[in-house]
């Protein structure tokens, strides 16, 4: 077993997803922005500072709120906390639920430890790695708005992609099966995840008003990858909190950044011994800002960037990382301060981030294959690759580029 797999087995990584108001499918799974941890106003890795008044791009069709400045809430970490013994890895990180009138728990995993034929659905054994979904149905009876939430998986923990069905569905609850939802009736997304712990993110003054909704009884497909390289049995097993947010004080949605490039190395595989930075790019179409970030690689990724090149003339680089082991989420708000760019460390800008008609979104991935292995557009953290790019928005034209 490599030291990377040794440590957390929480990693950055997703198949494709639907993004709101698609669907997903199988292997290809093509993601809402916030099925990868993107609440509706952010949630990332940057240290809160008091904010600043709201600066809305003229003409821009997103209406941020301008308010007095004020300081974002750190909330603490809610892992650690559970009683429970289940005698596999990552008991501590069980969450407790909210409050019933503050919000409500999504939980995926078994209710009863001692019971090996309700634990055994859930249990992946040693060298295996799987991305399959559990369907389940949400516990609100009534519509509820939310903005933020967090979520915690156990070790192994690789993706989870949580894409929304009206509640009529047919899919079938319960069990884990190949991801195959209908497309046509996809309403949505719920948070998810790019590595194990997904924090409570930020409500900047200036996006109060964004927020997203759950109607009552959705169908909800969690595509869970998961894999284990130790030398014991783990649980695919995840808690989610949601936060509700008032209806009459939401008046925006946010809508989800996907970036997907690395299509064509199915035809083509990434070559052993090929060393080289792969570059993509998605046109903005409208006036407004970029909410949250967030690169996607897998183990043979060195260095992921994101610049945008303003129509004005110039280039801003916004987002870099460069360990696909600890995924950085990075939010453009006036209360949140991202590290700033440092040789081999995760960074990105402070502040609005705001984008205007024209403007390019880029992002490259600096690809070493030093395997023995063709690399392919695929699940497989050693024997796959990906370079794709998501987020969330606001005013603009949905960014959705798929790009070989």
């Amino acid at each position: 077993m490599t030291h990377q797999y040794a440590r957390s087995l929480a990693c950055s990584t997703l198949t494709l997803a639907l993004a709101l108001g698609i669907g997903c499918s199988g292997d290809e799974n093509v993601d809402a922005a916030d099925s990868m941890g993107q609440d509706a106003a952010g949630g990332g890795s940057g240290r809160v500072k008091p904010g600043d008044p709201a600066t809305a791009v003229p003409g821009s069709g997103a209406t941020s709120q301008p308010t007095a400045a004020g300081e974002a809430v750190e909330y603490p970490d809610l892992r650690g906390k559970c009683s429970i013994q289940s005698g596999y890895a990552s008991d501590e990180a069980c969450i407790s639920a909210p409050a019933a009138e503050e919000g409500m728990q999504v939980h995926v995993g078994p209710t009863d430890y001692a019971n090996t034929d309700e634990v055994k659905p859930y249990l992946l054994m040693p060298g295996e790695e799987v991305s399959e979904c559990w369907t389940f149905r949400v516990p609100n009876d009534k519509d509820v708005w939310y903005q933020t939430s967090v979520l915690s998986g156990r070790a192994g923990t690789h993706h989870i992609i949580n894409t929304m069905y009206d509640a009529s569905s047919t899919l079938e609850e319960g069990g884990f099966r190949r991801c195959a939802g209908d497309q046509q009736s996809a309403i949505g997304s719920l948070p998810g995840a790019s590595k194990a712990y997904m924090p409570r993110g930020h409500v900047a003054p200036e996006y109060q008003g964004v927020g997203r909704k759950i109607p009552a009884g959705s169908i909800v497909t969690a595509d869970m990858h998961y894999f284990n390289f130790t030398d014991k049995p783990l649980l695919r097993e995840f808690w989610m909190n949601i936060y509700y947010a008032k209806e009459e004080d939401i008046d925006q949605e946010a809508e989800p950044i996907r970036g997907l490039g690395g299509f064509s190395w199915n035809q083509q595989p990434i070559a052993p011994g090929t060393d080289m930075v792969y570059k993509y790019s998605c046109p903005v179409k409208g006036e407004g800002f970029i909410l949250t970030l967030l690169g996607h690689y897998h183990a043979h990724g060195k260095r992921f960037t994101s610049t945008i090149t303003r129509a004005a003339g110039g280039e801003e680089k916004v987002f870099e990382m460069f360990d696909y082991l600890e995924p950085a989420t990075f939010e453009y708000n006036s209360v949140v301060e991202n590290p700033s760019f440092a040789p081999e460390m995760a960074g990105a800008v402070s502040g609005q981030l705001a984008v205007h008609d024209g403007d390019v979104l880029n992002w490259e991935c600096h690809i070493i294959n030093d395997s023995m292995v063709g690399l392919t557009y695929r699940n497989e953290v050693m024997t796959g690759e990906m370079c794709n790019l998501w987020g969330a928005s606001l005013g603009i034209e949905r960014l959705s580029c798929f790009i070989p």
